[in-house]
């Protein structure tokens, strides 16, 4: 595939404008809610505010970021390294931390006075969805969860994000693949064909996809 084959955008505007007015509806209403309410519900109210907050900030920066060709960092073996902006790690963690503690809040509640919760099915289920965000938790904090990086080496490539840590030998990388969707970015694209690479998300770099693509292919 040529570079310029490559879409432009492999992020729908339209899918990043819904992403940002409804990420600022929620921040909107969870800034009224800790208005109005008082006790623990009040500062839940508030941590969901800096929850909704620090998605949005997020959602920015991975979404409607300016996307512009730069030369990357090159460190003295000739390796060439691209990592995921600080303002889309530092947001996604703050949002994290935000939504853990509105969720230790509304267990304490349950616990000492049920009748606190306004709304208990959707207490449960984000309870639910707590326990299922244990796992991730254990790999950050056992160094397992990664911030988006992308190395590409002489000898080798090796792309880092979130729970994938793959490395491949440079003589095995043809170069890179448009990947349209689920997520939409690079595959790196090895020879044979028999094994798929990992898909670097467009979303996870301040960078545009062609370049992306370009650095896979460069010798």
């Amino acid at each position: 595939m040529s570079i310029e084959q490559v879409p432009v955008r492999l992020i729908p505007r339209w899918y990043t404008a819904v992403c940002l007015t409804l990420l600022s509806v929620a921040l909107v209403v969870f800034l009224v809610a800790g208005l109005v309410a008082t006790g623990p519900m009040g500062v839940a109210s508030w941590g969901l505010a800096v929850f909704a907050g620090a998605l949005l900030v997020a959602a920015f920066s991975a979404l409607a970021r300016p996307r512009r060709p730069r030369e990357l960092p090159t460190l003295p073996d000739g390796t060439r390294v691209l990592v995921g902006p600080r303002l889309t790690v530092v947001s996604l963690l703050v949002a994290w931390a935000a939504a853990s503690a509105v969720i230790g809040i509304w267990v304490v509640v349950a616990v000492t006075d049920f009748r606190e919760i306004e709304a208990p099915g959707a207490t449960l289920l984000a309870v639910i969805g707590a326990i299922g965000m244990l796992p991730d938790l254990v790999r950050l904090l056992t160094g397992r969860l990664h911030r988006w990086r992308l190395e590409i080496g002489p000898e080798t490539v090796r792309y880092r994000g979130y729970r994938t840590d793959v490395t491949y030998r440079r003589r095995d990388v043809r170069g890179g693949l448009v990947h349209p969707r689920h997520p939409a970015g690079v595959e790196i694209d090895l020879r044979g064909g028999a094994t798929k690479g990992a898909v670097v998300p467009a979303t996870a770099f301040d960078v545009p996809a062609e370049q992306i693509i370009e650095e896979l292919r460069r010798r």
